[in-house]
């Protein structure tokens, strides 16, 4: 998503880090973005594929929620999906991407 968007946010509510990998923390969690509720995303570094690591999601409270799909998938379903635990489609009818500069 990064080498697609850059970095920024989905209706300026989803930060998408541009270098996730600066956010390792110690349970083995990577951080790629986080929400203006101070929700964490992050990918579970189980393996050596990184396209199979699932998501898992850090809530503001500390309670910890995997997902057995890539952050692509993950990201799509919240845009899209009204009922998804985490969606941002109950409070946007159209989404957009802010990038934080300019692409070259």
């Amino acid at each position: 998503m990064v080498e697609t968007f850059g970095a920024g946010a989905f209706d300026a509510y989803l930060d998408l880090y541009q270098e996730p990998w600066t956010h390792l923390s110690e349970d083995g969690l990577l951080v790629w973005a986080g929400t203006e509720h101070e929700d964490q995303y992050c990918w579970r570094t189980d393996g050596d594929d990184p396209d199979r690591w699932p998501v898992v999601v850090r809530s503001f409270d500390d309670e910890d929620v995997l997902f057995a799909c890539g952050s692509a998938e993950f990201v799509c379903r919240i845009l899209t999906d009204p009922r998804h635990r985490f969606t941002m489609a109950r409070w946007f009818d159209t989404h957009w991407f802010m990038p934080y500069r300019a692409r070259v």
